[in-house]
């Protein structure tokens, strides 16, 4: 079941709320070139990646048949009190990779290079979020090859990135104001405009997909400052 081809109508009709909210609030948050381009990004990005997953799946797939440390059958990763914790366990684990390859592909430049196109907006609402790189493909993969290596089955390891793309998506608006304790936790609209923005105390800072927490571990958290408004 691929959830974020499931997950693409519900983008969609969020953005087309995000829209009306903001032409009835008048706060000017969509411009039609930025939003089409950011749209079309996104088609791109999707179409191509069809033709793209192979060499993930392919490597993915070898080191967990060859050098995988402990065999975890997917019958583990089931409803009970253990597979519960097992799925919470693979989906930190991919964040925490993902966390380290988001970072890095702010501060290698053939990272950033890919990256790049996912930070060209300069307006924020919920069509940046779906403006993506094509080209992620070429070395993204190796961020979460310790995944495999450790042995989670394939099949697991598949749906949580799905989840830790799909949650992305809501935190790129502007429409969501601060959300008190939950922002100490977890990647919300206000972390994320802080990565976003290109105020000198922002840069560089909140590379969490899912979870904040990572940021303050490693020092690159920063909160947003009413002081100080994202631009």
């Amino acid at each position: 079941m691929d959830l974020i081809a499931l997950a693409i109508p519900f983008f969609l009709l969020a953005v087309a709320l995000e829209l009306l909210l903001d032409r009835y609030r008048g706060t000017a948050y969509y411009r039609a070139g930025d939003a089409i381009n950011s749209l079309s990004a996104g088609i791109l990005s999707t179409t191509f990646g069809y033709f793209t997953k192979l060499l993930p799946v392919l490597v993915w797939g070898y080191v967990l048949r060859n050098f995988a440390l402990i065999d975890m059958p997917l019958t583990w990763f089931d409803v009970s009190l253990r597979g519960v914790i097992l799925w919470v366990v693979a989906a930190v684990a991919w964040d925490f990779c993902y966390y380290w390859f988001h970072r890095c592909s702010h501060e290698i430049s053939v990272l950033w290079a890919a990256h790049a196109v996912h930070h060209q907006s300069e307006d924020y609402n919920l069509t940046t979020a779906l403006r993506q790189t094509s080209s992620g493909f070429l070395f993204g993969w190796i961020f979460y090859l310790p995944l495999f290596l450790i042995g989670f089955p394939f099949e697991v390891l598949v749906t949580v990135s799905a989840v830790n793309l799909i949650y992305q998506f809501w935190v790129h608006t502007q429409v969501i104001d601060r959300l008190g304790i939950i922002d100490r936790i977890l990647v919300t609209p206000s972390n994320h405009r802080v990565h976003h923005a290109q105020n000198a105390q922002y840069i560089d800072k909140n590379y969490g997909g899912i979870f904040i927490f990572w940021d303050r571990l490693f020092g690159t958290y920063a909160a947003e400052d009413s002081r100080e408004p994202v631009i």
